[in-house]
């Protein structure tokens, strides 16, 4: 499994993001390999947040239902942050006030990393790596 945040999805979703080619390649080769994807509410909220924003709506539609569908399908695992890991999130922000960049949607995805024994994370996002619980970025 490997968890994909909301980098990679912008990438798959939005024709016109920088890293289209580069994340549709990558995602080409977990297919492959079947490599099962985990994410978030919080990461599809956000998601959502960015394509009604930067897409038109009706690409912004589709490309949630479909996302939505491969999570009620089982094909796509969506883990929804509980008050637990609210919590441990929230003490993870305060541990890293040195570093405000990092997002608190970030924070619960690592609370879920840790929670699943994942260390594979389809990103860009250097902020895995800044927090060094062993978070390993892929591509």
């Amino acid at each position: 499994m490997i968890f994909i945040d909301t980098w990679a999805w912008i990438g798959m979703a939005d024709d016109t993001d920088q890293y289209h080619r580069v994340v549709i390649k990558q995602h080409r080769k977990h297919l492959k390999a079947s490599r099962r994807y985990v994410t978030t509410d919080y990461v599809v909220g956000e998601l959502i947040d960015f394509l009604y924003d930067a897409t038109p709506e009706s690409q912004a539609r589709d490309f949630i239902r479909r996302l939505l569908t491969k999570a009620d399908t089982g094909i796509l695992q969506l883990v929804h942050i509980s008050p637990d890991c609210f919590q441990c999130a929230w003490q993870m922000r305060q541990k890293y006030h040195d570093k405000p960049d990092i997002s608190f949607v970030d924070f619960t995805s690592m609370v879920v990393m840790q929670d699943l024994g994942l260390t594979d994370v389809f990103t860009g996002d250097a902020h895995f790596r800044q927090v060094n619980l062993g978070f390993r970025l892929v591509p």
